[in-house]
């Protein structure tokens, strides 16, 4: 009975997709070529394929002068990069601007340098965070160059920061300024410079 019922079904499906085709032979009609859809095909925007006839294309675009995609000239990773040299530019300020008379430090040009650098420093780390927080991994280790640029910039920053802070500690409890903060920031500016020169 199963067998039956498959072959009916069968016979059916095959006589509904052959009856077009007989009718078509036999110059009957299906009356499917009589339907009116309203729509003026010489008029419409509607395009019908043609074999041989030329692409007709339509603009969806308007035209946008070449002007509206300029890079702006600042954007974030320009920023960091900028705060970044910035503070590679004060530390060195810092570095050849060091005063023979140290009592007045808090208004000398290598005090006000020596503090921007480590606060230029640390909006620099700050941009680069946020930034760039989806360029490194320390699944990919330390010597990875952005997570080594990270690190190094980080560790520069903090150079400067501790040599200002050692300086100033000492012209508050000594009255002058010693030579001992500035190995902290000879080691910031290298790390500085390594950390820029990483990603130039």
């Amino acid at each position: 009975m199963k067998g039956f019922v498959r072959l009916s079904l069968a016979a059916a499906l095959g006589l509904c997709l052959a009856a077009p085709a007989m009718a078509q032979e036999n110059g009957m009609s299906l009356g499917l070529h009589e339907w009116d859809s309203g729509i003026d095909l010489s008029t419409s925007d509607i395009i019908l394929a043609a074999n041989g006839a030329p692409a007709t294309y339509r603009t969806a675009v308007p035209n946008i002068p070449d002007s509206a995609f300029e890079k702006p000239a600042v954007t974030e990773n320009n920023l960091h990069m900028y705060l970044g040299l910035a503070s590679l530019a004060m530390g060195g300020l810092a570095a050849i601007s060091v005063p023979e008379d140290q009592t007045d430090l808090l208004n000398t040009v290598h005090y006000k340098a020596a503090k921007a650098s480590w606060q230029l420093g640390a909006m620099a780390v700050g941009t680069g965070l946020y930034s760039h927080w989806d360029d490194f991994y320390l699944e990919d280790g330390i010597l990875d160059r952005d997570n080594l640029h990270a690190l190094l910039g980080l560790l520069g920053t903090l150079g400067y920061y501790l040599a200002v802070q050692g300086a100033v500690n000492d012209y508050n409890t000594k009255g002058a300024v010693t030579t001992d903060h500035a190995s902290k920031g000879i080691f910031g500016g290298g790390a500085m410079t390594i950390a820029i020169a990483l990603t130039w």
